[in-house]
């Protein structure tokens, strides 16, 4: 079938998330409260999120401090809260069924309870903390039709790797990344204070490692990736977007707009602590053009005091069609990377995945353009986060 007799709705749903529409409102229903930041001394707060003194490693005024790369508080254990509870397995047990966790009463989500879920990898020991990764899906997808595509595949690779893996649900399959995109860009949901809620959640029963956590994902979910590292990053330690950009007006206004009438409440771009990025992107992306790449990049770089000297990366190969580089003279101190890579022709991709991560099969990948024959996203990821921790 080509791309032209494919159906209005497939056509949408291909549209910066790749999958088919569900028939699931992954925004849930709604009651307001809990889910801010403000505790002092660097533990998780009570109502979802970490406070300003999590990583240790900055002044109070937020000020990136390269003296030191021991965290305040190295994992959750230590938190008020914290229970433990969870062994390997998933949570709730039948997630790849479609069926969620909850939570309710994060700030900035007009009520909104809203929908996510766990892996806790194979040989997980309470008393040993792991790496989290938010694996954060694309719009009009969900965390099943995503992070479990073949090729994708998260939780696999946790079991293989031994970190955590974090799978939230957008609102109507959404995030507000900025100028990117759907329902949850049109409400002005924040999805930050989101992301920093369900942590704090799941902290409680993880003994999660508070110097290791990360976040990854495709198109809208790449856009609120970058989102994270502009305002968590006292949280994160570094991110991979794919096919996404920064969602700021003069980065990424008008290049995935797909809701009518936005107005986004987003408009600058400043991390408070250094972050590592490894930004993936096809030059023949039909969605969120390649263009918006070295915009992206550049912010983070500059963000961290890197130098525009290019070189090799150390971790993730060039090969094929695929070009990777990343900037000298960024702090050794955490050990900040700043990377990216550019896959020659490719498209609308998660690079590596059969489908694209689209989870619609052949059709999806007809769609989205043309894949990596060299890069596979997953385990390129994995292997620069796992060299990273603050």
């Amino acid at each position: 079938m080509s791309a032209k007799a494919l159906p209005a709705t497939f056509l949408l749903a291909a549209l910066l998330g790749c999958g088919t529409p569900t028939s699931t409102d992954a925004g849930g229903t709604f009651s307001d409260a809990g889910g801010t930041t403000g505790d002092a001394g660097g533990t998780l707060s009570d109502d979802g999120g970490p406070s300003s003194g999590v990583d240790g490693g900055t002044t109070d005024s937020g000020t990136p401090d390269a003296s030191s790369c021991v965290a305040s508080a190295t994992s959750t254990a230590g938190a008020p809260g914290y229970v433990g509870d969870w062994t390997t397995g998933d949570y709730p047990s039948d997630f790849s069924g479609g069926n969620y966790l909850t939570i309710a009463g994060v700030t900035g989500q007009m009520g909104k309870e809203r929908q996510y879920a766990v892996h806790v990898p194979a040989g997980y020991n309470k008393n040993t903390p792991v790496p989290a990764l938010f694996c954060i899906h694309g719009l009009t997808q969900n965390a099943v039709m995503f992070c479990l595509d073949t090729g994708v595949a998260w939780p696999t690779k946790a079991d293989q790797e031994g970190f955590v893996v974090i799978m939230p649900n957008g609102y109507q399959s959404s995030w507000n990344g900025g100028t990117c995109c759907g329902a949850a860009a049109l409400a002005k949901l924040d999805d930050v204070s989101l992301m920093r809620a369900i942590f704090a959640e799941v902290g409680k029963h993880v003994n999660i490692d508070l110097r290791r956590v990360y976040a990854t994902g495709l198109s809208n979910g790449a856009f609120l990736s970058y989102r994270l590292a502009c305002e968590a990053s006292d949280l994160f330690v570094a991110i991979a977007p794919n096919a996404g950009a920064i969602g700021t007006a003069e980065i990424g206004g008008g290049l995935a707009q797909v809701t009518g009438g936005l107005v986004s409440d987003w408009k600058t771009c400043l991390p408070t602590h250094q972050i590592s990025l490894l930004d993936i992107h096809g030059t023949s992306d039909p969605l969120i053009p390649f263009a918006a790449q070295a915009p992206s990049v550049a912010v983070i770089r500059d963000s961290n005091g890197c130098s525009m000297t290019t070189l090799p990366t150390p971790v993730v190969p060039s090969g094929g069609d695929t070009t990777c580089v990343s900037y000298a003279g960024c702090p050794a101190c955490p050990n900040v990377k700043v990377a990216s890579c550019s896959i020659s022709g490719g498209g609308h991709c998660w690079f590596g995945s059969s489908d694209c991560g689209t989870g619609g099969g052949a059709i999806g990948s007809a769609v989205v353009g043309k894949n990596s024959n060299f890069m596979k996203n997953t385990d390129e990821i994995w292997a620069f986060f796992s060299g990273i921790s603050k």
